[in-house]
């Protein structure tokens, strides 16, 4: 979401950085898997427990844009990128720019590849280009990346304009994508929670088939 600029001040912005150290209890990786041949034709709406999601309508940008790797594989599908947002059942209303916004829980982007020979390095290349060089975010702590058996997920936390938000990036080995989580309680979503639920979104938001494109 790209709205007006809101002055931010030094002791507003302390503020939002106190208490920001890493979960007690953070996500546990697993070993990334060898690429199974799983491609993917389109993404489709995600499924998220206890939130509703739907396709990303209107002209509102909402969430980050991942980074285009190009020096991954090309997608020959109709449209290799597409955006997604999950709403609660509680509302998030943001101050941007002099108005009021309703914002969602979550705004997730696919972005779809012929192929993600390494999924490790490509989150971490995405990540580097998108959220650590986004002059619009402010990084809080430090980055954490698990591993699934089929995706590499990076998770940040981050300030953008006076927002606590968190921020995953992930690929697998035929998509990359990118994850906000808003701010229901105006302050920081769990990075344990934010790959859980990154982990649903790439379960849930792509139609695979067998076999290398």
């Amino acid at each position: 979401m790209r709205g007006g600029k809101v002055a931010v001040g030094a002791a507003g912005l302390a503020l939002l950085l106190v208490g920001c150290a890493g979960d007690v209890s953070g996500p546990e990786s697993e070993l990334l898997g060898k690429d199974t041949g799983i491609r993917y034709d389109k993404s489709q709406v995600p499924t998220v427990q206890n939130m509703t999601c739907d396709r990303k309508r209107g002209s509102i940008r909402y969430g980050l844009n991942a980074h285009e790797d190009e020096s991954l594989p090309e997608f020959k599908g109709e449209n290799g990128s597409e955006d997604y947002v999950c709403h609660g059942p509680e509302r998030i209303s943001l101050a941007i720019g002099g108005r009021t916004v309703a914002a969602p829980h979550i705004a997730a982007e696919y972005d779809l590849y012929g192929a993600v020979p390494d999924p490790l390095t490509t989150v971490k290349t995405v990540y580097s280009k998108s959220l650590a060089e986004d002059a619009e975010r402010t990084l809080v702590g430090e980055a954490q990346t698990v591993t699934t058996k089929t995706a590499a997920i990076t998770c940040q936390r981050n300030v953008w304009e006076t927002f606590p938000m968190t921020t995953c990036l992930w690929a697998n080995h035929g998509a990359v994508g990118a994850v906000d989580f808003f701010p229901p309680a105006g302050r920081h979503p769990e990075l344990a929670e934010a790959v859980a639920r990154t982990k649903e979104l790439i379960a849930t938001g792509l139609v695979g088939r067998a076999g290398n494109s």
